[in-house]
C-alpha cells in the first residue's frame, strides 16, 4: 500500500474492501434471483432469495468489525468519521439488494414480458456499478491514481439505469392493467434502481476519503 497505516489500520482497511466486495456478491445474487422468477422452469428461487439473506447477514457482520475497530482510537478522527460513513453507505447498497428480493418474495408480481427485460437491464447495471465501486475502493489503497476513473464509471452506470428506469416507468404506465399493478410495478423499478443510486452515494463518500488520503 502507497500509505502507511498500522497493523490494526490495515485490518480495517481490509475488511473495508471485503464489505465493497459484498455489492457484488449482492447484485449478482440479486440478479440471478430476478432471472429465476422470470423463468418458471427454474426451481432455485428459493436457495437465491436465501443466499441474498446470507450476503446480508455477513455484510451486517463485516460492517460491526469495521465500526467497532475504528472507533478503538484508529486513523485520525477525519477519516475515522469517513470510513464509519463509507461503511454504512456500502451497507445500504446490500440492504436494499434484500429489500428488494423480499417484494418478489413476499408479493410475488405478475411481471409483464416487455418489462423483464428492462428490469434485467436496471440489475445489469446495478453489478457492473458494484463492480467498478469495489474496483475505486480497492485502488485507493493501492493505486490512488487509478480511483478516479472507476468512480466516473459507477456514474455513468447511474446514468445508464436512470434512462431504463424512465422508458420501463413510462411503458408501465401505457400497459393495460389495473392502476394497483402499475403502482406495484412501479415501486419495483424505482427500488431496484435504488440500488444504483445508493451505490454512487457510496462512491461519492469514497471520493471525500481520496481527497483527505492525497492531500
Amino acid at each position: 500500500m502507497p500509505f502507511s497505516f498500522a497493523k490494526k489500520e490495515r485490518e480495517v482497511i481490509e475488511k473495508l474492501i471485503q464489505l465493497s466486495r459484498k455489492t457484488i456478491e449482492a447484485t449478482m445474487a440479486l440478479k440471478d434471483f430476478f432471472t429465476c422468477y422470470f423463468s418458471p422452469e427454474c426451481e432455485r428461487q428459493r436457495e437465491a432469495f436465501l443466499l441474498i439473506k446470507t450476503i446480508e447477514h455477513e455484510a451486517d457482520e463485516i460492517r460491526r468489525f469495521i465500526i467497532s475497530e475504528s472507533y478503538k482510537g484508529l486513523f485520525l478522527p477525519d477519516m475515522r468519521e469517513v470510513i464509519h460513513s463509507l461503511s454504512e453507505s456500502i451497507d445500504k447498497i446490500i440492504n436494499k439488494c434484500e429489500s428488494v428480493s423480499k417484494i418478489i418474495d413476499y408479493q410475488q408480481p405478475n411481471v409483464p414480458e416487455n418489462i423483464k427485460d428492462k428490469i434485467l437491464s436496471q440489475l445489469e447495471c446495478a453489478v457492473n456499478a458494484s463492480k467498478s465501486f469495489y474496483k475505486s475502493v480497492e485502488e485507493l489503497f493501492n493505486d490512488i491514481d487509478k480511483v478516479n476513473a472507476y468512480i466516473l464509471e459507477v456514474e455513468k452506470y447511474e446514468h445508464d439505469e436512470d434512462m431504463i428506469e424512465e422508458v420501463a416507468l413510462k411503458e408501465i404506465f401505457s400497459l393495460d392493467l389495473q392502476l394497483a399493478e402499475k403502482m406495484q410495478l412501479k415501486e419495483l423499478i424505482i427500488n431496484i434502481g435504488d440500488i444504483v443510486d445508493r451505490t454512487e452515494d457510496a462512491s461519492d463518500i469514497l471520493e471525500v476519503l481520496l481527497l483527505k488520503l492525497a492531500y
